[in-house]
């Protein structure tokens, strides 16, 4: 009994040494330290970061408006940050508030996001099929990822005019190749043999996806839905400036 406890107590103080860090001017700093130190660099780095920004975008409006300006002037950022402080103040733009504008938007591109998103997931499904299916499947989902977003305008444009719908396509259209990839890319890399042992245990089509093909595949669909998460959110500042929502 007594041997165990003085096993227990070297043991609790080898954990403690090694939690410890012993620096050259003779200072000890814990671990728990080091981390909490790591996070402060990292913001510190952060907040400078967005002051050289700043200062950056400082220099270039006073260089331009000093030298190059002719009719209009570049903002400030004090400026911005003045009008930006007084639109969420209660300041209308368009006839509605800042929070009005936001909602509008986010609401766009949730919904392009989400309908993409499941427009995706299923394409993926489908083409990963077997190997033919994904052979004649792969290309058009090729082709659309390699048509930029904004070359989709003019068409969308034609098709709907100007308002909402054409924003949510512009939104959704970027989402649907990335997604569709990741999933499949998820699913063809299954071993066979977890397909083998979920045909043999009698596990249905649909059963084999849900608890064998998509738990195995979900790092890469999660991938797939943050590439395009970013990209529709780029599109949908492009899509509101061109072709025109109502809030």
């Amino acid at each position: 009994m007594a041997l165990s406890s003085l096993g227990a107590c070297f043991r609790s103080t080898d954990k403690k040494i090694d939690s410890m860090l012993d620096t050259a001017d003779g200072t000890t700093i814990y671990i728990g330290d080091r981390k909490t130190i790591s996070l402060v660099k990292r913001v510190l780095a952060l907040i400078i970061g967005c002051i050289i920004v700043v200062l950056f975008w400082w220099a270039v409006a006073e260089i331009y408006n000093q030298y190059f300006s002719y009719s209009l002037s570049f903002p400030t950022p004090a400026e911005v940050f003045l009008e930006l402080g007084t639109l969420f103040d209660g300041k209308t733009l368009f006839r509605y508030s800042v929070y009005d504008h936001i909602e509008a938007s986010l609401l766009r591109w949730v919904k392009g996001f989400t309908i993409a998103a499941i427009i995706g997931i299923i394409i993926g499904l489908l083409i990963s099929l077997n190997d033919w299916t994904y052979e004649i499947g792969i290309v058009p989902i090729t082709i659309l990822q390699m048509i930029p977003g904004l070359a989709w305008l003019p068409v969308v444009m034609i098709l709907f005019g100007f308002g909402d719908t054409s924003a949510i396509f512009i939104v959704g259209i970027v989402v649907i190749s990335p997604v569709a990839l990741s999933v499949s890319s998820g699913l063809r890399s299954v071993p066979k043999v977890n397909r083998r042992v979920a045909k043999m245990s009698g596990l249905s089509k649909l059963d084999t996806v849900i608890e064998v093909l998509l738990p195995f595949a979900i790092l890469d669909i999660l991938n797939g839905l943050r590439i395009g998460l970013g990209s529709s959110w780029l599109m949908i500042i492009a899509a509101e400036m061109v072709v025109g929502v109502t809030t």
